[in-house]
């Protein structure tokens, strides 16, 4: 009752698990043949004379052999399960590593992004202080070319007025 109840819930679970070509389900099918195999072989009585319902020597041994057999299975469909797990671990390591190397990379590349955008930015802060520098340095020179001009008009004027008075003395 143990064992079938046993192998019943790892028939279960292990059938949920099973691709359709996988080695898995082949050795679940074999499982339940010889699950019927022991189920023959411990409903046979041929005790001797057929005078009772008990089981002869050779039909226990048919019932020891089935069992035999069913624990052999058991073991390779848990050395099946074992592989799968161990190669569910390992894709599952892989990801894990793989996850970790992109969010490296991610952080990695915003970092870098940052540093790029205050660089930008500080960039952008002296092209603005030299573009103030450039229109006071511009400001500058047009209110002294103002002076120069007006010096040059008032000169010019002057210049007239000695030519006019010249030539009327």
């Amino acid at each position: 009752m143990r064992i079938s109840l046993l192998a019943g819930l790892l028939l279960g679970a292990a059938t949920a698990t099973a691709q359709p070509d996988s080695p898995l389900t082949h050795l679940l099918a074999e499982r339940r043949v010889l699950t019927q195999r022991y189920a023959e072989a411990n409903a046979q009585r041929h005790s001797l004379f057929g005078l009772t319902d008990k089981p002869s020597k050779k039909d226990l041994q048919e019932v020891v052999d089935a069992l035999q057999g069913i624990v052999n299975k058991d073991e390779e469909i848990v050395a099946i399960l074992n592989q799968t797990a161990q190669q569910a671990q390992t894709t599952a390591n892989t990801l894990q590593n793989t996850g970790r190397d992109d969010r490296n990379l991610t952080a990695q590349r915003i970092s870098e992004f940052q540093n790029d955008l205050l660089n930008a930015q500080q960039r952008e802060k002296q092209a603005a202080e030299r573009q103030r520098t450039l229109a006071a340095d511009l400001a500058d020179a047009q209110s002294g070319q103002h002076g120069r001009d007006a010096l040059i008009l008032g000169l010019a004027a002057a210049c007239v007025g000695l030519f006019f008075w010249r030539r009327r003395g």
